[in-house]
């Protein structure tokens, strides 16, 4: 069976994607890219989530899931950390059990905007992890890294999978605040399908990012109320 990232990316994400890679995207464009990218996000989570529930027998916990307060949402929100107020992309919160769920993707186009950016968006997401996480512990904090593949040569992907697997895993919600318990490399090719170069079993896989995001929610908050 596909995984849930694979068929949600064809139908939400792939559409928005340049044709080719030399096709700049204009203002308007980059903003339905970036908010599809949150709408993956957030669905992938979700579908995990219930997944975990479905498999433990937690049928209190899929009814929970199915009311509003309980949906990921990806619309834009501001929750204030540890330093300062922090806009969340994707984020599940309410007043039963908090903000349990924060994820942010950031998504660069061409080789020259990854090779010039993706140090800096990488250190943006720990901040955002750091600012999180000070305030809500126990919350599971995402980051996403977006990119095609013709956008990194071979030392880059390497570069790029060392530095972004030493933000994971967060395993325990007392202390490493800028980890995450989840983290991708989304990586999509000329045929704007997923594609993955890496390990298989890599925990920097997007389906094993959305596991264990979806997995930290669970086990920290839904599994406890």
């Amino acid at each position: 069976m596909e995984p849930v990232e694979d068929s949600a990316w064809n139908r939400v994400v792939k559409p928005h994607l340049p044709k080719n890679e030399r096709e700049a995207l204009p203002k308007a464009r980059q903003q339905a890219l970036a908010a599809a990218l949150q709408e993956w996000t957030a669905h992938c989570v979700g579908e995990r989530l219930k997944a975990i529930a479905a498999d433990q027998g937690r049928h209190e916990i899929l009814q929970r899931l199915a009311k509003p307060a309980w949906q990921i949402r990806h619309q834009g929100k501001d929750f204030l950390g540890a330093v300062r107020w922090q806009e969340v992309d994707v984020w599940l919160a309410n007043a039963e059990a908090g903000l349990v769920l924060a994820a942010d993707p950031k998504h660069f186009q061409s080789q020259d905007s990854f090779r010039k950016n993706w140090k800096n968006g990488h250190n943006d997401l720990v901040a955002f992890a750091s600012n999180l996480h000070e305030r809500f512990p126990v919350c599971a904090v995402g980051g996403m890294i977006c990119f095609p593949e013709w956008a990194a040569d071979s030392a880059g992907l390497k570069q790029v999978q060392s530095i972004c697997g030493r933000s994971i895993p967060r395993e325990r919600p007392l202390n490493a605040y800028g980890k995450f318990e989840g983290f991708g490399l989304v990586i999509y090719s000329r045929n704007w399908r997923l594609s993955w170069p890496f390990a298989p079993d890599s925990p920097l896989k997007p389906s094993a990012a959305m596991h264990s995001l979806a997995t930290a929610v669970f086990t920290r908050s839904l599994s406890l109320l």
